[in-house]
C-alpha cells in the first residue's frame, strides 16, 4: 500500500518535471521567431516550417497528456512513448547535422520518458 503510494507520487513528480519541460520547449517551437529556435539549436529548424511549428503544438498537447497520469495512466503512457519518439526523432535530425552536443539531452529524456512510461503501465496494473 504505502509502496503504491510513494510510487504513484514519483511517477506524478516525474510526469510534471517532463510535462513542464515539453510545455516550454514546445511553446517555443509554436510561438518563438525561427531566428530564435536557431539560436538555441531547436531541431525543428531543419523542417518545414508548418511542421515544426505543428511539432510544437503536439509538444504541448503530450505535455498536458502526461499530467494524466495520476488519473488515466493510459493516457500518460501514450505520451510518454509520442515523447520519446519525438526525441528519437530530435536525435536523428542532430545527427544528421552533426550537432552532437544535443544528443545527451535526447537520450536522457528517452530514459526519463520511459520510466514514466513503465510508472504509469505499473500503476494502470493497479487500477484494472
Amino acid at each position: 500500500m504505502a509502496g503504491a503510494v510513494l510510487r504513484k507520487g514519483a511517477a506524478a513528480m516525474l510526469a510534471l518535471l517532463l510535462a513542464a519541460f515539453f510545455g516550454f520547449v514546445g511553446w517555443n517551437k509554436a510561438f518563438a521567431p525561427l531566428a530564435e529556435l536557431a539560436r538555441h539549436g531547436a531541431w525543428t529548424v531543419h523542417l518545414p516550417e508548418w511542421l515544426g511549428r505543428l511539432v510544437g503544438w503536439s509538444e504541448l498537447a503530450l505535455a498536458a497528456a502526461l499530467l494524466a497520469v495520476p488519473v488515466r495512466p493510459s493516457i500518460a503512457r501514450i505520451a510518454a512513448l509520442a515523447l520519446a519518439a519525438n526525441q528519437i526523432a530530435a536525435g536523428l535530425v542532430h545527427l544528421a547535422r552533426w550537432e552532437t552536443a544535443a544528443l545527451p539531452q535526447n537520450a536522457v529524456l528517452i530514459v526519463m520518458l520511459l520510466a514514466l512510461w513503465g510508472a504509469a503501465r505499473t500503476q494502470q496494473g493497479e487500477t484494472a
